[in-house]
């Protein structure tokens, strides 16, 4: 190669070329679409798997016999297990590839959740339920980084974009399968366990079918080739470069111009991973240069921008329910939001036994499939805009414009503009896939895992607190609710402005690859 970076001669046959000028040369078309869609279908799983619970538990309380306070930390066993799992599926990721990640713990977590579905007590549910999650939470973040290292810098942003989309995706999909499956009255006995098999436990396993689904595809789809180039497997990651470009050009895999790809500088310090010891230092390798510049900067913004969109989404998305049907109630009213909640709030208090309620509430099936397809609306505009006005320019704006609509609901004095308010104020959970997207072009390759890892076990934290918070808030002083969250994404967005511009950025990845900051390869 020479100085400048442009594709020369081989020395020994064909062409020589950096692995993001050999990925320029594979173009773009079916294989990138069919990741794409693999890989929307494993975020689907994951939003499945974690908001389930939310339906489940309603039609489980005779059953498993639940109280509102079991059903609230059920609820919550999910984001535990991101929280306390993240950090280490990050480094397995890192030093082990994606792909076997987030193969093996799906379908370790496809088998427990239907082991769950068969639990004939509480404590054995919650035991199953929690380490299905821990399993669950192996793809949740690497999967954005396996999806943005099979496109090329000039597609990888919309591609990503686009693969968050079926986050809004799946927020559609879970009401619409609950709906078919819970008011399904059949009862199947099972003596030897003590259980009968009713439609709350087939919507446990149901929720599990993604992951079976893009489990049986992964099992066929290759490791991401720069996680293979940098692991110093360079003819395998020119195999998968091959046969991207022999799909996206109907060409022949032989046709493809690159032969040799530039070796970049090895480390001398070859680990070894045996050991408890020796893992603990690799662990400690792969975080610590996270936390110092150049990447210290990167690292704090994601982590505190992820936990603010999730404290806000996820934390108002368990209470969106209650919100709604609460305004529903009272029809066309000048009272607000909180004017509402609190005047219904008196009955609810008084309503302390808990009844086992089979039947399916359809207003709220309904309003939650209309808040999914605002999700999947703003996701599928953000994808289609990110190439013309640049991440920084909707994460800025995006956020901004969603948090004035957070406190404008709270002050609206009436119910239809409070209710499109707080639609649009939901709407900053596009966001979400977008920091994902920064992180993999400003991390360096060896700790992208582990840093998307970090932000969205911040991001899992951030909604834990934030749906206690939301509770609490709407039971003691309910506009704080608005004016906290909705300041919080006001400030996510102001913060993003410190952000590179994409040009600066895509110019310095496309000549120089972030070797300097990488202390070791992957095992």
């Amino acid at each position: 190669m020479t100085a400048n970076g442009k594709i020369e001669k081989g020395t020994t046959a064909g062409l020589t070329a950096t692995l993001d000028e050999a990925m320029m040369l594979t173009g773009f078309g079916a294989y990138n679409i069919y990741h794409m869609l693999l890989s929307g279908i494993i975020l689907m799983g994951v939003i499945l798997q974690n908001l389930g619970l939310g339906y489940v538990l309603p039609a489980a309380q005779c059953d498993l016999e639940l109280t509102m306070q079991q059903r609230g930390w059920l609820a919550a066993l999910p984001f535990l297990a991101v929280i306390l799992t993240s950090y280490f599926w990050g480094w397995l990721a890192d030093t082990r590839g994606r792909r076997p990640v987030m193969l093996y713990s799906m379908l370790i977590s496809v088998f427990t959740s239907v082991f769950a579905s068969f639990a004939p007590n509480l404590t054995l549910f919650a035991m199953l339920q929690f380490f299905s999650a821990i399993f669950m939470s192996g793809p949740t973040a690497v999967v954005y980084t396996y999806l943005g290292e099979f496109n090329n810098l000039r597609h990888r942003d919309k591609m990503i974009a686009f693969g968050s989309s079926f986050v809004g995706i799946g927020t559609v999909v879970l009401p619409v399968v609950s709906w078919l499956i819970l008011p399904l009255e059949f009862s199947l006995p099972i003596e030897f366990l003590g259980i009968t098999y009713r439609s709350w436990r087939l919507l446990v396993v149901a929720c599990a079918v993604p992951y079976f689904i893009s489990s049986i595809l992964l099992i066929f789809a290759p490791e991401s080739p720069k996680f293979l180039y940098y692991a110093g497997y360079h003819e395998e990651c020119l195999k998968v470069l091959r046969s991207i470009y022999a799909t996206n050009k109907w060409m022949p895999a032989d046709s493809f111009p690159i032969t040799n790809l530039v070796m970049e500088a090895q480390p001398s310090k070859q680990e070894e991973t045996k050991g408890k010891p020796t893992i603990l230092e690799s662990m400690r390798d792969q975080t610590v240069p996270l936390f110092r510049p150049p990447l210290l900067p990167w690292t704090v913004l994601n982590c505190f921008v992820q936990f603010g969109l999730f404290a806000t989404t996820n934390g108002f998305y368990v209470w969106v329910p209650t919100i709604l049907n609460s305004m529903a109630n009272h029809g066309e009213t000048d009272m607000s939001i909180c004017d509402i909640l609190d005047a219904t709030k008196v009955t609810a208090d008084n309503e302390t036994a808990i009844v086992c309620n089979d039947t399916i509430n359809t207003a709220t099936f309904e309003q939650s499939i209309y808040i999914g397809l605002v999700f999947c609306s703003m996701y599928i505009i953000v994808g289609f805009l990110v190439d013309f006005v640049g991440k920084k320019t909707i994460l800025v704006c995006v956020l901004i414009a969603t948090g004035l609509c957070g406190v404008g609901a709270h002050l609206a004095p009436a119910v239809r503009p409070a209710v499109v308010l707080f639609a649009i104020f939901q709407m900053s959970g596009a966001c979400i896939g977008l920091m994902n997207a920064v992180s993999v072009e400003l991390i360096p390759t060896m700790y992208r895992a582990m840093a998307i890892c970090l932000g969205m076990m911040m991001g899992r934290m951030g909604s834990m607190v934030g749906s206690n918070l939301v509770g609490y808030f709407l039971e003691t002083n309910c506009g704080v609710s608005f004016y906290l969250f909705g300041g919080l994404t006001i400030v996510c967005g102001v913060l993003c402005l410190t952000l590179p511009n994409k040009k600066k950025v895509s110019a310095e990845k496309q000549t120089v690859e972030p070797v300097q900051n990488e202390t070791h390869e992957p095992v």
